[in-house]
């Protein structure tokens, strides 16, 4: 396997994982620090799938999910909630608000 197709893989996955961690959020079933609680303990990974969407810049991630949702289809379009909050400036840590507050940001 090439390292770009493992670069692939690993951003399809991160992409779905954030996906279903929105529509939580979305559904009322947890909060945006709850499940990244959850994804770091229970799933070890490093940062939950919010924190990671919001250091990646929610803008971007706008962009990776419509590029998926080319390639792949509906599955990766990009979540009403999102939109809004990257039209309302909210594009994550670079600007103190995203799926999490960051102060001092």
């Amino acid at each position: 396997m090439t390292a770009e197709t493992k670069t692939a893989l690993l951003t399809r996955f991160q992409l779905a994982t954030f996906l279903e961690a929105v529509r939580l959020v979305d559904e009322g079933i947890a909060s945006a620090r709850d499940i990244d609680i959850a994804m770091r303990a229970g799933a070890g990974l490093v940062v939950g799938p919010l924190e990671w969407a919001d250091t990646t810049g929610l803008d971007v991630i706008v962009q990776q999910l419509e590029q998926m949702q080319e390639i792949i289809g509906e599955r990766f379009k990009p979540p009403a909630s999102l939109l809004t909050k990257v039209a309302r400036g909210q594009l994550g840590r670079s600007t103190g608000q995203g799926y999490m507050a960051y102060h001092g940001s």
